[in-house]
């Protein structure tokens, strides 16, 4: 008998952890037969059952996929009180899928739909709807985790959304400036610093970053009381037009 080799076995196991599992709640064991044969590939491990009751196991599962469209709002129901975010694809048959029943579909969040045409699922669009909503799901989580980080940061920092008025400043942004950070949001960033600072960001910082260059400078903030203090900014550009102001006393 061959024993893999360490190597081999972290391959295979990676593969495994990589997989998608979705979680199929068809009417019938044709009905799941069929999907499971859909998703007849190696980035899928598929798990069905028989109809959407309470008692669904959702451990482990990454997607759902109903096939019982009359049920879909119990069943989202039960989705969002057990995973608020997982990921559903309901199966609609296309002669009855009127435009009011779709919208409702989508008005769910992380809802999305597939047309069935005579009773047959287009596996392309089946798999590319449960990988679309899956990777939005991962950006937001990621999205979710990177505002955490910079909001424990030591840094003090802000964005500035394209209209100049700021939309999120961490904790040590609003500590720097004397203030609390609910009150922040909506502020136009010029009023945070004196007019010769902002002169300086606009004529020289501020088309520095839109070349896509990073700026370092010293400047004058003015805390919420009035206070000036001397501060080194650092000025990143992002692709929608904000900027990230990184604040430290100098």
């Amino acid at each position: 008998m061959t024993v893999p080799s360490p190597l081999l076995r972290r391959a295979v196991a990676r593969r495994s952890a990589d997989r998608i599992t979705v979680l199929v709640a068809a009417g019938d064991r044709q009905h799941s037969a069929h999907l499971e044969a859909t998703l007849d590939d190696d980035r899928f491990a598929v798990r069905t059952t028989s109809s959407p009751s309470t008692a669904m196991d959702f451990d482990g599962v990454d997607c759902l996929v109903s096939a019982s469209p009359t049920a879909t709002d119990d069943l989202l129901e039960r989705v969002r009180q057990q995973v608020p975010d997982l990921p559903v694809v309901v199966l609609v048959d296309a002669p009855a899928a009127s435009t009011a029943t779709l919208e409702t579909i989508r008005t769910h969040r992380w809802v999305d739909y597939v047309l069935r045409h005579d009773g047959n699922v287009p596996a392309e669009r089946l798999e590319h709807r449960i990988e679309t909503l899956l990777e939005r799901r991962r950006l937001e989580a990621l999205s979710r985790r990177s505002l955490a980080s910079v909001d424990l940061a030591r840094d003090a920092i802000a964005i500035a959304a394209p209209d100049d008025d700021l939309e999120f400043t961490n904790r040590s942004f609003a500590v720097q400036f004397g203030t609390d950070r609910d009150d922040l949001p909506g502020t136009p960033w010029q009023e945070l610093f004196t007019d010769e600072t902002v002169a300086r960001l606009e004529t020289a910082a501020i088309p520095t970053v839109e070349d896509g260059w990073r700026w370092t400078g010293n400047g004058t903030a003015r805390r919420v009381s009035g206070e000036p203090v001397s501060v080194r900014l650092r000025l990143v550009g992002l692709e929608d037009g904000s900027l990230v102001f990184v604040v430290d006393t100098a």
